[in-house]
């Protein structure tokens, strides 16, 4: 099987982490290109990605039409059309990869497998990873988009990233992937440092209230999925009901949010005990 990876960076007004990412890219030996896809920056970091450019014949570099701002989800797209090779690494161009990272994961791809799963800490904390996989995703506890390593041929049958979506954007793709093939792999080491930043999509305040729906929208897609398919266990409820819950706590949509709150009361009675 061909092991070489393609590496797919969307830079949005990244100046200040973008050479770390990129230069974390560039010591992984199985990286056979980096595509860096400009989404619209206005800070610098197109000439930035030219710059890297001319340094390295592996980096190649690309725009939207006119320049636009798309978003990372529809930049991930365009540097999957301009990739050549069957394993991707999608990057966030404010993470970091350790040495070794592909290596390790390549150790577990096979045509089959659609992603493979790997750790990460975020600002020194390593972040858990559950290995079912279902129980993962509603616990978004299923790696992120930079620690794990993805199978070309599979992101491409389900229609690659939803470019509707404000966040939650990887286990939407996850989930997708998982309902047409849950041969999914594990690899142990954490390799992936992620560095939050206050602007980003993700921590942003702006439309956060839309945001923290998504979370509640997509946990509900997922129950109703597995219930429909009879893979409703009870661990899959269990956090199910205690990522929903303790959501509740803080934000109360204007849908209808299914809960057995009876659960969710002893669950809370017992950990305070």
């Amino acid at each position: 099987m061909d092991m070489k990876v393609s590496a797919i960076v969307p830079v949005f007004n990244a100046i200040e982490t973008l050479e770390r990412a990129v230069d974390s890219l560039l010591i992984q030996p199985e990286i056979s290109e980096v595509i860096l896809i400009d989404d619209g920056s206005r800070d610098g970091s197109l000439e930035l990605c030219q710059k890297l450019a001319q340094k390295n014949s592996i980096i190649c570099v690309f725009q939207h039409p006119n320049g636009e701002n798309k978003g990372a989800p529809a930049s991930r797209n365009l540097g999957l059309k301009k990739s050549n090779y069957p394993w991707i690494q999608f990057m966030d161009a404010d993470d970091e990869l350790l040495a070794g990272k592909i290596g390790s994961q390549l150790q577990k791809a096979s045509p089959d497998v659609p992603f493979i799963v790997g750790k990460f800490d975020s600002e020194g904390k390593e972040i858990a990873i559950f290995k079912d996989v279902w129980a993962g995703l509603l616990a978004t506890r299923l790696g992120n988009t930079s620690s794990n390593l993805w199978n070309s041929h599979w992101v491409q049958k389900v229609g690659g990233w939803d470019e509707s979506l404000l966040n939650v954007q990887e286990y939407h793709l996850m989930f997708e992937l998982l309902k047409i093939n849950e041969d999914v792999k594990f690899s142990d080491p954490v390799l992936v440092h992620k560095f939050p930043q206050k602007n980003s999509i993700t921590n942003s305040k702006n439309n956060l209230l839309k945001k923290r729906d998504t979370y509640f929208q997509f946990r509900n897609k997922v129950r109703e999925f597995l219930k429909e398919n009879g893979k409703y266990t009870f661990i899959r409820k269990h956090y199910y009901t205690v990522c929903t819950g303790k959501m509740l706590k803080y934000h109360r949509p204007d849908f209808k949010v299914p809960l057995n709150k009876f659960y969710f009361l002893v669950y809370n009675r017992l950990k305070l005990s």
